[in-house]
């Protein structure tokens, strides 16, 4: 048949065919827009050859005008699927702001091509009737059914997922107790990157069944948790200024929503911490923990504090048949109480003064012993001298007075862990028990009470128990 129809209308049709083609080919290699519509260009220049063949031809062969109803019917459809690609991508997508996934696009492309065709077979051939064709078919249907339900079951649950939209392109998502981020929707399977790099091809009917977690939505904020124990012996107020001035190093937590601390619980050999932070983006989830616990180990390294070992350890009470050295001496050197001030809130968060013989100001002014950048109180606030066994606060009329647990006072005896109120600044007595010499190897001991007997396995040990 083709051998009859006149050459020269072969002739254009082909070489309009190749012309367009090379056209497209060095558009494509200049313009990116020309690249993201490419498949209904080629198919356009399809039609307009085959538009170009059937018009020389059919001045021959009469037939030969169906080819030009057909090609219009293609460049009809090609131009539709450009007003697609110009309403997902330009509309929706672009002013919209709404990331549509790529299986829609798709489905509604395929399904413009599929009416184009049917449109063209019926204008070509009008005597063509699709009714007997699809029920002649209707077993065939039927077996291609049964045959294809995991892929039709993919699809359709792909469709679900387009629309219902439980998480978009690039969103980090936690499926099946993996964590990865999507990179693609296909009419089949979603396609997700791994930490590791790895892509992570699940069907959506698997993924339609179970349980998804969506770290992006509603915002891309996340929480991140680090758990450290600290000894005994610490006190928590210590602990959580130094796990807040830690987390305040590393460059991805945010400033706002702030860091805190909570006290998990009393464990068997250390109180358990946990700090909370919250970072941009879960992706960076385990660069910010590693930063975190290893700013925490400085911090704790240069405040003394110790992250013990999960042991048991046995202490024995003092009793008075307690055995002695031969020479009647005592083993150990006897026992000191010195005090310290650390300021827990205010403009000097973290810092501290030890507390010994001498007397110790506390003020604005740069001749203090302790210094606080607090505008509410006088250059010497207050003084605490030493005053047999015990430590007493002497207020110096300063601004807004001296309030211990809440009370007004000039003169007062301080007791462990109480509170100080200076202006906007909250300072916490400690007494620390040590015994005299060398540096003792455990460290030192925070009592709670001085005056009365220690309780049994908690931080208030008398220092010489826990230094068994």
């Amino acid at each position: 048949m083709i051998g009859s129809l006149p050459s020269t209308a072969l002739s254009a049709g082909l070489g309009t065919l190749a012309v367009l083609v090379l056209l497209l080919l060095w558009l494509q290699r200049r313009f990116a827009v020309v690249r993201q519509i490419g498949v209904p260009l080629y198919v356009a220049a399809f039609g307009s050859a085959l538009g170009v063949f059937g018009g020389l031809a059919s001045a021959v062969r009469p037939g030969a005008a169906d080819a030009v109803i057909f090609a219009f019917v293609l460049v009809s459809v090609a131009g539709l699927h450009v007003l697609t690609i110009y309403l997902f991508d330009g509309v929706i997508r672009g002013a919209g702001g709404v990331r549509m996934p790529p299986l829609i696009p798709r489905v509604v492309t395929a399904l413009l091509y599929l009416v184009g065709f049917v449109v063209a077979l019926r204008q070509v051939y009008e005597d063509l009737s699709l009714g007997p064709l699809l029920a002649t078919s209707a077993v065939t249907s039927l077996v291609l059914g049964l045959a294809l339900q995991p892929i039709l079951g993919n699809f359709f649950a792909g469709l679900v997922i387009g629309f219902e939209r439980p998480f978009r392109l690039n969103d980090w998502v936690e499926i099946g107790g993996r964590q990865a981020r999507v990179v693609d929707i296909t009419w089949r399977a979603t396609h997700l990157r791994t930490r590791d790099n790895d892509n992570l091809i699940i069907p959506n009917a698997r993924i339609a069944e179970q349980e998804i977690t969506n770290y992006y939505y509603p915002h891309t904020l996340h929480l991140e948790r680090v758990r450290v124990g600290v000894h005994y012996r610490t006190p928590p107020y210590r602990v959580t200024e130094a796990l807040l001035r830690a987390a305040r190093q590393v460059d991805l937590v945010l400033d706002r929503p702030a860091p805190d601390v909570y006290v998990r619980e009393f464990g068997d050999s250390a109180i358990e911490y946990e700090l909370r932070v919250w970072i941009d983006d879960i992706a960076d989830q385990p660069r910010v923990g590693s930063e975190c616990r290893r700013r925490i180990w400085e911090v704790f390294g240069a405040e003394g504090i110790v992250i013990p070992f999960p042991i048991r350890t046995l202490e024995i009470e003092e009793t008075s048949n307690r055995l002695r050295v031969s020479s009647g001496e005592e083993r150990r050197a006897p026992l000191r109480r010195r005090g310290w001030l650390f300021v827990e809130d205010g403009p000097g968060r973290g810092l501290s003064v030890a507390l010994d013989e001498e007397p110790v100001t506390v003020g604005r002014g740069g001749e203090c012993d302790l210094v606080l950048p607090d505008p509410l109180i006088s250059k010497q606030q207050l003084r605490i001298e030493r005053v047999g066994d015990r430590f007493q606060l002497v207020d110096l009329e300063g601004r807004q007075g001296t309030r211990v647990a809440g009370q007004a006072v000039e003169r007062h005896s301080l007791s462990a862990f109480e509170r100080i109120e200076i202006g906007d600044s909250r300072l916490v007595f400690e007494l620390v028990t040590e015994r005299e010499g060398p540096a003792p190897t455990v460290g030192v001991v925070y009592d709670a009470e001085p005056v009365a007997p220690p309780p049994a396995g908690g931080a208030g040990h008398d220092a010489e128990d826990a230094n068994e």
